[in-house]
């Protein structure tokens, strides 16, 4: 005879075990998705600092690696300090160390470690010089569906002594233009073990950043939050403020935002709490290029109430992704909520993790 409670862990552990075929499906198809989009044409030319010639499509340039789609190598990865020049016929977006922008073509120019934008066949191509150019991007080429940028990533972990299971899964998709940027961001965890006791914690957050002079922007956010280990069933936050990235260079990143904020708040026992909330934000990535490619990343976040005395909020986040084949990556996240006075006077303050979970970038 099965007791209700085994019929119940049985249930979650089939959830559990259909989210994961679920994210495997989703990852198969963006693979399937990546190959099939990498047949644009590919005649942009790039010349190294020896002579060698590689004519491909360019994808992007971060962190000091152009990359590169090509027709019989697949992508590949050039350290921008190794190449002398670039030609391309896609219009890129080109990001200087101090902020500057430029948009346009890249046509041959008679000097090597320099760029020639062509802003429009009316006007004379500027000159830039290499060494300061932190980013290019190809911006408003082709359907909307090709500007996308994705992830997805999914972890499944189970310990046996207490028949824990957990199941992480994550995704986004953002895109840039010359003047304004998007994404949006949603992620889950699951647990459940052989207790009874189940947990869970959602999150879908999107973000629109307007870009001002130099390294400032606008930013406004929204996103949806639920989190049953603070008996939070369901926060609704908008807010926006101004921003500026600090440091933008070819290894490392970091930039902060100060705003406004307002969250309706839906607890478990019916408790509604509506508040205004100042934003003190900042994050920052570290990249090294070298084998493994290795991304390390962080954010926190300060929400303290202007509406309700003495209460203030956290969030952070701590994260090091390696690249172990092209696209293909690990990842490893540590993660942290706190609340200095929850509207439930038994509820917990603090909420924190560690997740693993391979990814697929897009």
């Amino acid at each position: 005879m099965i007791s209700s409670s085994q019929r119940r862990q049985a249930s979650r552990g089939d959830a559990l075990a259909s989210a994961w075929v679920a994210s495997l499906l989703l990852l198969a198809s963006l693979l399937a998705y990546s190959s099939a989009v990498s047949a644009a044409p590919k005649t942009d030319i790039v010349v190294l600092i020896n002579g060698d010639h590689v004519t491909g499509e360019v994808k992007s340039l971060e962190y000091n690696q152009l990359k590169l789609s090509t027709e019989h190598m697949g992508t590949i990865y050039i350290e921008w300090d190794k190449i002398a020049s670039l030609q391309s016929n896609q219009y890129l977006l080109l990001e200087r160390t101090d902020g500057t922008r430029y948009y346009g073509q890249l046509v041959a120019g008679a000097d090597d470690s320099t760029l020639q934008v062509a802003r429009s066949v009316d006007e004379p191509a500027v000159a830039v010089d290499m060494a300061v150019v932190v980013r290019a991007q190809p911006i408003e080429g082709g359907d909307f569906i090709d500007r996308l940028d994705g992830y997805v990533s999914a972890g499944f972990d189970f310990a046996k002594a207490n028949n824990r299971n957990s199941i992480d899964l994550a995704g986004g998709l953002s895109s840039r233009t010359r003047i304004r940027a998007w994404a949006l961001d949603g992620s889950a965890n699951l647990t459940d073990d052989s207790t009874g006791a189940t947990s869970e914690r959602y999150q879908l957050q999107g973000s629109y950043r307007q870009f001002v002079r130099l390294r400032d922007f606008y930013q406004g956010f929204g996103g949806f939050d639920r989190n049953t280990e603070l008996d939070l069933n369901l926060r609704t936050t908008v807010g926006g403020g101004y921003g500026r990235y600090f440091v933008q260079n070819n290894h490392s990143e970091w930039l902060g935002l100060l705003g406004l904020s307002y969250a309706h708040e839906n607890y478990t026992g019916g408790e509604v709490v509506d508040s205004v909330q100042g934003v003190l934000s900042t994050s920052f990535r570290l990249f090294r290029y070298d084998f493994p490619e290795t991304d390390i990343g962080g954010s926190l976040t300060l929400l303290p109430s202007l509406t309700e005395s003495g209460r203030y909020r956290a969030e952070g986040d701590l994260r090091a992704k390696y690249e172990f084949v092209d696209d293909l990556y690990f990842e490893l996240k540590v993660y942290g909520s706190y609340d200095s006075k929850p509207p439930l006077a038994d509820s917990q303050q603090s909420d924190y993790g560690v997740t693993t979970s391979l990814g697929y970038s897009f």
